[in-house]
């Protein structure tokens, strides 16, 4: 008996999967009644069926619809507009209503589109927020951290100093990473700029020219002596400049012997022309308004669009930890050009825009490098520079010989 009845069943599937369904129509001149076939969707009944006639159905006019099976006589209206912060997935056609979704960033609650969660910092996106359901927080677990206000970025690990071959100077909570210390007491000079660190000033404007002054051919062939001996104005320390021949590799050398020779010449006359136009750069994309509304998903972006070596994840952090806001990217850009000497900034900017497009970064973002990209790229401006540069150390030599 059970193997009949779902013998049985299993035939009714079978003939509702197979066969239209059908609804009954009393005719009302014969009052007769008829085993009709419904309408399929994106149709409606035109005429009933009869004794010797099938249903006739019509299309659904434009701006209507039916989604299913049917014996009604007409279609249902579209829906004409979706409600504020939705976004059209799909528009209506004959077979389906229009469809509306939330806007990325939003998730709809009862009729209404509701922005995600902020997690705090302290508190990490467990699950991402859809259309459908808002974000998930949770509190960092021990060892973790985050530092930022995201509705997306999880929680990350305390870097391991340690295993950096470092020493804990700060240990890590919910809402800050580890500081670590190399042992041994205080830093020696860097080849390269702090990662740690973040002063008032970023001075990327001052580092891309030195960047650029220390590529300079004839500076690459000449020693750092020859180098030392050929800069105007106050003399490098002799310990300092020690420190950097037995640090750093040939070209690292110069443009650290660069850094300090500005160091100690700031003030001097006959270095107006270099440092009056780095600080009017460095003016110009300090009063950048839309930098302070970066966040570290946005540096993130950045990092992998940029061409040649990547700044890493501890160092993008570190910017984010040490530094405000507004000199974020600013950073971010001088860390990647002091690891990319070849690379050239403006070239290096043009590169990270058009990578930036394709991977549907924020309006903001792309506003952004755009015009740091304007600043960067004058070429004219780099030409000066060598000229006052060469100006500088020739009129050094003269003196020096006669």
């Amino acid at each position: 008996m059970k193997l009949y009845l779902l013998f049985a069943i299993s035939l009714g599937v079978t003939a509702r999967e197979v066969y239209p369904p059908t609804y009954q129509h009393c005719d009302p001149v014969t009052s007769e009644v008829y085993l009709c076939e419904q309408c399929p969707p994106g149709t409606a009944v035109h005429q009933h069926c009869g004794r010797d006639a099938p249903t006739v159905c019509v299309p659904c006019p434009e701006g209507h619809f039916s989604d299913h099976w049917h014996w009604g006589s007409a279609c249902r209206p579209c829906t004409s507009i979706c409600k504020e912060k939705q976004l059209v997935l799909k528009e209506c056609n004959q077979t389906h209503d229009r469809l509306c979704s939330c806007a990325k960033g939003y998730h709809l609650e009862v009729e209404f589109c509701v922005k995600h969660t902020v997690c705090p910092p302290g508190f990490g996106a467990v699950k991402l927020g859809s259309p459908k359901r808002d974000t998930e927080c949770k509190r960092c677990a021990k060892g973790y951290f985050s530092g930022t206000f995201s509705a997306s970025e999880p929680c990350f690990p305390h870097k391991d100093c340690s295993r950096l071959g470092m020493r804990t100077i700060r240990p890590g909570t919910a809402e800050k990473d580890s500081v670590c210390e190399k042992k041994g007491g205080s830093l020696s000079p860097e080849c390269f700029q702090h990662h740690s660190q973040c002063h008032p000033e970023i001075r990327l404007c001052e580092e891309v020219i030195l960047q650029f002054l220390s590529s300079l051919r004839f500076l690459s062939a000449v020693s750092m002596n020859a180098v030392l001996y050929s800069l105007p104005g106050r003399e490098v320390d002799t310990t300092s400049f020690e420190r950097v021949k037995k640090t750093c590799d040939h070209n690292q050398q110069i443009l650290q012997l660069l850094r300090l020779w500005i160091e100690r010449n700031r003030d001097h006359g006959r270095l107006f022309g270099i440092t009056q136009g780095v600080s009017q750069c460095e003016r110009t994309v300090a009063q950048r308004p839309g930098l302070r509304t970066l966040t570290l998903s946005d540096l993130r972006l950045v990092t992998d669009s940029l061409p040649g070596v990547k700044v890493n994840e501890e160092a993008i952090q570190a910017v984010v930890d040490s530094c405000q806001s507004q000199q974020y990217l600013l950073k971010l850009l001088h860390l990647w050009k002091a690891q990319n000497g070849e690379q050239d900034l403006a070239k290096g900017l043009a590169h990270s825009l058009r990578e930036l497009r394709t991977k549907g970064a924020s309006r903001q973002l792309l506003r952004n490098m755009r015009r740091l990209s304007t600043i960067f790229s004058a070429s004219s401006i780099r030409k000066l520079y060598k000229k006052i540069f060469l100006r500088l150390m020739l009129d050094k030599c003269f003196k020096s010989k006669s």
